[in-house]
């Protein structure tokens, strides 16, 4: 084996290491520590000459840039390697993280040109794990369009080619799947997946991410009008948001939290509750408290969008 050879072999074990690392960093919130890996990832990569590991790393690069708000620079960065690059990875890696640039800008149609595209690359390697998040991630965005067929055959796609091992992943898409059935009036098999998502991460001890399938709970049950457990629910989503600084779950929980005090009859408590929601999200809606005590707005309000 070649000197060359040997010194790509070392780079390519180096990159992987640093990507595990930089991946871990990122997971956590850690967007300094992770930048800093992906430098050192960068670096080791250009010295080797090897596109497709320089590739790699500015993909994860962009990830980074989108959390700090870098949209036009992360966007410039994928775009050109997806015109490129034809390394399936490369390809799937970058659609990917398109596809979430598009959604944060809520264009739509852009993030699900991009998810597909990411999806189609995952089925190329046989990467199941790559084509569940695909799935879950085109299911998302068509729930977001309140398109809920279309998006529960996604999330029905997904969980069919994930193991059937417990994991947060797949409670993610358990809960979105429950919510959608719930949407369509299929409330046995809601509350069902909902549950299960629910017990899941309770036995995973994945406090932060039980805040969705509570919001979801707290809706389905107003659905059915059994306020007292949709307002359970709704505390229980309240408190956890709270702990974690979720701003978007907070705002969520409040509208739930109001809607089911008006249906239990608790019309102070639901003024409170909204004029939480409009003082700290709504500022200049001065008007909404009043609307939402006489408006049934659960109609009018998508959850996951």
């Amino acid at each position: 084996m070649s000197k060359k050879t040997d010194e790509l072999n070392d780079a390519v074990t180096q990159c992987a290491r640093l990507r595990a690392q930089a991946e871990q960093a990122f997971g956590a919130g850690e967007l300094d520590a992770s930048e800093r890996l992906i430098d050192q990832w960068l670096e080791i990569a250009t010295a080797s000459g090897d596109a497709v590991l320089i590739d790699r790393a500015c993909c994860i690069r962009s990830a980074v840039q989108l959390e700090r708000g870098s949209f036009e620079e992360a966007v410039a960065t994928l775009g050109k390697i997806l015109l490129r690059s034809a390394e399936p990875e490369n390809r799937r890696l970058a659609a990917y993280t398109l596809a979430r640039a598009y959604d944060r800008r809520e264009e739509w149609n852009r993030a699900l040109f991009y998810a597909r595209l990411a999806l189609e690359s995952a089925q190329k390697l046989g990467r199941q794990e790559w084509i569940a998040s695909s799935e879950n991630q085109i299911g998302t965005l068509l729930l977001t369009s309140s398109y809920f067929e279309e998006a529960i055959a996604s999330f029905e796609r997904a969980l069919r080619v994930l193991p059937q091992t417990a994991s947060i992943e797949r409670s993610i898409i358990i809960d979105n799947l429950g919510y959608c059935y719930t949407i369509r009036g299929r409330f046995k098999e809601g509350f069902r997946a909902l549950f299960e998502s629910l017990r899941t991460l309770r036995c995973l001890g994945a406090r932060r991410y039980e805040i969705e399938p509570r919001m979801s709970l707290s809706f389905a049950y107003l659905e059915i009008e059994r306020p007292e457990r949709s307002l359970r629910h709704g505390l229980a989503a309240l408190a956890m948001a709270e702990e974690f600084g979720d701003q978007e779950s907070i705002k969520t929980s409040l509208f739930l939290l109001g809607e089911a005090a008006k249906l239990l009859g608790n019309d102070f408590g639901a003024q409170r509750y909204f004029r939480r929601l409009q003082e700290s999200y709504y500022p200049l809606e001065t008007q909404l408290t009043d609307m939402l005590m006489v408006v049934d707005a659960r109609s009018m309000v998508n959850l996951k969008a």
